[in-house]
């Protein structure tokens, strides 16, 4: 194509070649953690309930504020157990008025906050378990909580514990610690556990092997426990179903020392081991008449007749929280102190004190085990619960808690 010669006069041509592209390296996008100065609080996942008549369920509506209080710390839950105590406390909700109410009593999880003014040997990033008994309050089926260790008892997680097994062995071991506490017992002591496959019965029998070195322990159990309660340390074992008169079978086993027992083809055996004394103490963990009706043929003058449940007969699906206190418990006291006995309805002190440390060690050292029944998602609350309504969960039924 020929050029104007008119427009080479006017537009002056620049023949310096265009500049040459500089290469810089890729940019990405970066995310930079800072702190969260909008955050006002822990959000929490809890399982909680208004009254009996209607299912719990779950609420993300408790955040926890923040800065928590001075002397307070926040645990991160993993594991939980449902206790007896758990579902007395929601037959006594019959209103559907109430508001939210938490379930759940002890726990095992991880700290996460400490206030500016607790004191102890405690750190971010510890694990802990520990109790959390407030009856009209929140529970421990929940993503977090928040605990004053002035007022909570709580402890490091024993090494070598599952969370399960962390989670749920205070209210058991401190049941049975305060009871045996209370009694005078020796290596060559008599004594009767009357449901030695509960929680309670398997701790105490560990105990009195462990820390009293005594030998002469029966248990009172279905004959389907009778392997995991010889396991724990019990040197003979009563079979209720197969023998329903069991204050007969008391009576006569402290006068001659002989229990009637079947082995596996059904043959009626004798079994003689216990001496033919009376028992030094009788700790009840099922409750009822019949055995403390006639406990004055086969407990010995000034044993110890201990219950852990009241009076009557343990039913999960109605008993009442505090409803075992009654006047015949009283009256009972009374008269076991003119046959001189002691006759004590044990109420658990839940507050901060040596048991809890002494048990951390002797689980930790296997001293001791805290059995487990069986586990539990905590979406699976239902089932859990059906389990201890039963009252054949041989040792403690636990939910595992989500991280939220």
């Amino acid at each position: 194509m020929s050029s104007d010669p008119a427009l080479k006069n006017l537009v002056k041509v620049n023949d310096t070649p265009a500049p040459v592209e500089i290469k810089t390296d890729e940019v990405h996008m970066k995310r930079v953690a800072r702190p969260l100065r909008h955050v006002k609080n822990i959000p929490t996942k809890q399982l909680v309930f208004y009254s009996k008549y209607k299912e719990p369920q779950f609420t993300y509506d408790m955040p926890i504020k923040l800065p928590i209080p001075a002397r307070a710390i926040v645990v991160q839950v993993r594991a939980a157990p449902l206790n007896p105590l758990d579902l007395k406390i929601i037959n006594s909700y019959t209103s559907n008025m109430n508001s939210e109410r938490g379930i759940g009593r002890e726990y095992a999880g991880v700290i996460t906050n400490i206030g500016s003014k607790v004191t102890g040997d405690w750190k971010e990033g510890d694990e802990v378990c520990g109790l959390y008994i407030h009856p009209n309050g929140f529970g421990t089926l929940c993503s977090s909580i928040v605990i004053y260790p002035s007022e909570d008892a709580i402890v490091h997680k024993p090494k070598g514990l599952s969370w399960e097994e962390a989670s749920s062995w205070m209210i058991t071991f401190g049941t049975a610690f305060q009871a045996l506490a209370k009694c005078k017992i020796s290596k060559d002591s008599n004594v009767l556990i009357n449901g030695g496959s509960s929680s309670v019965g398997m701790m105490a029998i560990q105990l009195l092997k462990q820390s009293y070195h005594t030998e002469n322990i029966v248990a009172v159990c279905s004959g389907s426990a009778i392997p995991l309660a010889k396991q724990v340390g019990a040197k003979l074992c009563v079979n209720y179903k197969v023998n329903p008169d069991v204050p007969h079978v008391l009576d006569v086993l402290t006068t001659t020392g002989v229990y009637k027992d079947y082995d596996d083809q059904g043959n009626p055996i004798e079994v003689r081991d216990i001496p033919g004394k009376k028992f030094d103490l009788i700790l009840d963990c099922v409750g009822g008449y019949k055995l403390v009706e006639h406990c004055k043929e086969y407990l010995a003058n000034g044993g110890s007749y201990i219950t852990t449940v009241g009076d009557y007969h343990f039913n999960y699906k109605s008993d009442l929280y505090n409803s075992w206190n009654n006047v015949s418990m009283g009256a009972r006291s009374w008269f076991a102190g003119v046959w001189n006995m002691k006759y004590l309805k044990l109420e658990f002190n839940k507050k901060p004190g040596d048991w809890i440390e002494v048990g951390r060690e002797m689980l930790e050292a296997g001293e001791i085990t805290n059995v487990i029944d069986s586990t539990y998602d905590w979406k699976e609350y239902a089932a859990a619960k059906r389990k201890v309504e039963s009252g054949h969960a041989h040792g403690k039924v636990v939910l595992k808690v989500e991280l939220f």
